[in-house]
């Protein structure tokens, strides 16, 4: 057969949570209850506001291609927004666009950003994407580890020591996907600090910057001199509960935002026009629907926090703060995340996420998403401890 796939792709794995929501899928399919806490996603539908715009924007025959950065009135929304929550100052004509998405936001970043060989500094654990997105651009991804005892913050030394003449860019995921961890106002400064002491771009996933529980949100952007030489990825999707919309954004310098608009004109031309309507109404109508969520996710983060601590042979080293993640750490010995992740699914009927999938920081973790319903969070908890008795027991 003729070699068809691009070389590329030789490096670039199926995602490890699309193989364990598809074999949550087949449990389900054959009538076992799954509780689904591998999905990064609100279970929330999106606010009945939001939907009726885009009902408004269809009937008003807004079906036609958008502009390649995105309609005007959805641009000023996300300036006004960024304004209003991180004290951030953009032109929405120059310096802000639409995506698809965070991820696509990831992507464009990068394509025009790197140069073959460029390396960027990634966090270990980390969203799956980071690094993929990174290779897929023609870059290196430098893994560096976290300090869970420190909410999960670079350990700067280590990304010293990982510098060379290539590396270009630094990225900061607080909220932190998977482990939930939210740096301070002093560790953001630290990595500021770091990015200016070796001249490099920053660029700040900011998916969840809504999403916190003990403290405000702090863009590393908002620091003196940081707005030129860093670049913003945002979503609505986590916010507003409109995963499926695919609707992002980048704000960053003018130059950064031509080269991605450029980009995207070959890429997907624009974004569903009537769907960036509705997030206009997301961002400028009343932010109560992001409230009255976030205080669920606080009920539901209480009870996790509070049954894992009474679940043997699982700690939390770092307490999440933000986000909708847990990232307990297995400490039996001789048993893998990977052996725990799959008993759990496959005679538990409950759906994590082996902590591998995001890196070798990962290993001896498992992501637990509580982005499921309150007795869907009890339940499950609950075949967890079983589940963990029994290989406590074995252990023993």
């Amino acid at each position: 057969m003729l070699p068809v796939i691009a070389n590329r792709l030789d490096h670039i794995p199926f995602a490890g949570i699309r193989k364990v929501f598809q074999r949550a899928n087949e449990l389900e399919a054959q009538g076992t209850k799954v509780i689904h806490f591998e999905i990064g996603r609100p279970d929330f539908d999106t606010p009945r506001h939001i939907k009726d715009a885009v009902k408004a924007a269809l009937d008003k025959g807004y079906v036609h291609y958008a502009p390649n950065d995105g309609i005007p009135a959805l641009r000023e929304a996300l300036a006004m927004r960024l304004k209003l929550d991180k004290s951030l100052s953009y032109d929405p004509q120059k310096e802000i666009m639409v995506t698809a998405g965070g991820q696509e936001a990831l992507y464009l970043t990068f394509l025009s950003l790197l140069n073959e060989g460029d390396e960027v500094i990634i966090p270990d654990p980390c969203f799956g994407p980071f690094g993929l997105a990174v290779q897929l651009a023609g870059g290196v991804a430098v893994k560096t580890p976290l300090l869970p005892e420190k909410n999960f913050s670079y350990n700067l030394e280590a990304a010293r020591e990982r510098l060379t003449s290539r590396t270009k860019a630094i990225i900061v995921n607080s909220p932190h996907n998977p482990t939930g961890g939210v740096l301070t106002a002093e560790q953001v400064k630290e990595v500021v600090d770091f990015a200016v002491d070796h001249n490099l771009i920053l660029i700040s996933d900011e998916a969840y910057d809504k999403m916190l529980y003990n403290s405000s949100f702090l863009s590393p952007a908002s620091f003196p001199g940081m707005k030129e030489r860093t670049v913003v990825c945002g979503t609505l999707s986590k916010t507003y509960a409109m995963t499926g919309w695919r609707i992002g954004y980048i704000a960053a310098p003018e130059q950064i935002i031509g080269a991605a608009v450029r980009l995207q004109q070959n890429i997907m031309l624009s974004l569903c026009t009537f769907a960036q309507h509705g997030a206009v109404a997301a961002l400028t109508g009343s932010q109560e629907c992001v409230e009255t969520m976030m205080n669920e996710f606080a009920r539901r983060r209480k009870l996790v926090l509070e049954m894992i601590g009474q679940i043997p042979g699982l700690t939390l080293t770092g307490i999440p703060q933000g986000a909708f993640y847990a990232f307990p750490e297995i400490t039996l010995p001789g048993v893998t995340s990977a052996q725990v992740a799959d008993y759990l699914l496959n005679h538990a009927g409950v759906a994590v996420v082996d902590g591998s999938a995001f890196g070798e920081g990962g290993k001896n973790h498992f992501r637990l998403s509580y982005a499921v319903s309150y007795e869907d969070c009890h339940m499950g908890l609950e075949r967890i401890a079983e589940v963990m008795k029994m290989f406590a027991g074995k252990v023993l």
